[in-house]
């Protein structure tokens, strides 16, 4: 437990231990990368930068917006003896056009860039603000652009549930 003059750090918090991934991997690959490290999202890195955040909501987002196009248009075909419009009459076929794309698509296509990142000596509550006030999961913690860690909700609900976070306005009463 912390006490009342003590301030948590994004050392403290931290997890060293994070899943990559590059911005050129396809989304098949990507998702099947976040089953395996069972989580929902990571930092994208190349040359040992970071260039953003990708996560299954990017992917479901894009699989909307993919959607939403092949709705609204058509397979065009040319051949020999004419230019011919191929309408789409089911489910079925969007979802196949849809399935095509994605499966053409890579992170880089989908993820974040400029994400929101955390230095190591940032007191815990300004990420947890900021985790709340942008509506995200995760924060890539970096010095000078290289990823030296992350912080996510997890870790905070975990820090909560261990009781090592706890409310410092009740050890004031204490």
């Amino acid at each position: 437990m912390i006490h009342k003059n003590a301030a948590l750090t994004v050392a403290d918090v931290m997890r060293t231990d994070v899943k990559t991934v590059r911005s050129t991997m396809t989304l098949p690959e990507l998702e099947a990368e976040l089953l395996r490290a069972h989580v929902s999202g990571c930092p994208v890195v190349d040359d040992n930068q970071l260039v953003g955040v990708v996560s299954r909501s990017d992917i479901v987002r894009q699989l909307c917006a993919e959607r939403e196009v092949a709705e609204v248009t058509s397979d065009f075909h040319f051949d020999e003896r004419n230019f011919y419009e191929i309408e789409m009459a089911s489910l079925k076929d969007i979802a196949d056009r849809v399935g095509e794309r994605i499966e053409s698509l890579c992170v880089k296509d989908v993820m974040v860039t400029n994400p929101f990142t955390a230095r190591i000596d940032q007191p815990i509550a300004d990420v947890a603000k900021r985790l709340v006030d942008h509506e995200i999961h995760r924060m890539p913690v970096t010095d000078k652009g290289i990823l030296v860690g992350i912080i996510t909700t997890t870790d905070l609900v975990r820090m909560i549930a261990d009781e090592r976070l706890v409310d410092a306005r009740r050890h004031i009463r204490d």
